[in-house]
């Protein structure tokens, strides 16, 4: 199974409890520990994640609860300069700005080294030599790539509606992802859990 086959299952198997707004109702409210008395004040067990409000996006996230699981070189944070100015969607761009995404090397790898390129730019510069322009779907010059999973399709984002998709190569179609960039960041951060939680397990 891909990459973008993992996360589009944790994000759509309802069995599984791991759509972000159903996940994120099991982590916030699930009690981290048992109260000690009645009257008792239990914290949420994620306290930094909550229904989309100010941001914006379908979740306010705060950019501490992934430094603090992925650290702080592994959360990709962009500045206005990095934006191409195909980027409208200015939720994507705060959040991208002030939050940022997370990386750790296996799911996905963000591009930082260079301005976020439309998926027209992307193309005119990495596609095989052979590619030819009428491949590219019809929004390519509305669509930004943010990076690339293990398997190798694109991570990309709508620069007018802010959905996230993915894009596995010329002649293909992106596919969609999740809604915005706030439920991509939140089901990173689950599936980083439940690694480390399996590794704590095996350990």
């Amino acid at each position: 199974m891909s990459t973008t086959d993992t996360i589009v299952r944790v994000i759509t198997l309802p069995e599984a409890g791991c759509d972000p707004r159903r996940a994120y109702a099991e982590f916030a409210f699930h009690p981290a520990v048992a109260p000690t008395r009645p009257a008792a004040r239990v914290r949420p067990a994620v306290p930094a994640v909550r229904p989309g409000t100010a941001s914006g996006l379908t979740l306010d996230l705060r950019a501490r609860l992934l430094h603090r699981d992925f650290g702080h070189g592994r959360v990709a944070r962009y500045e206005e300069v990095d934006f191409p100015a195909a980027l409208t969607h200015e939720p994507t761009r705060r959040f991208l700005r002030d939050t940022g995404l997370p990386e750790d090397g296996v799911l996905l790898q963000s591009d930082t080294d260079v301005p976020l390129p439309t998926l027209a730019e992307f193309c005119a510069d990495e596609c095989p030599d052979d590619f030819w322009p009428d491949e590219l779907p019809a929004r390519a010059a509305h669509l930004i790539r943010l990076g690339r999973f293990a398997g190798g399709s694109s991570l990309l984002v709508d620069g007018i509606t802010g959905e996230v998709l993915t894009w596995s190569g010329p002649a293909a179609e992106p596919a969609p992802l999740t809604k915005d960039v706030s439920t991509l960041a939140f089901t990173l951060w689950l599936l980083r859990r439940g690694r480390d939680g399996t590794a704590t397990r095996r350990s």
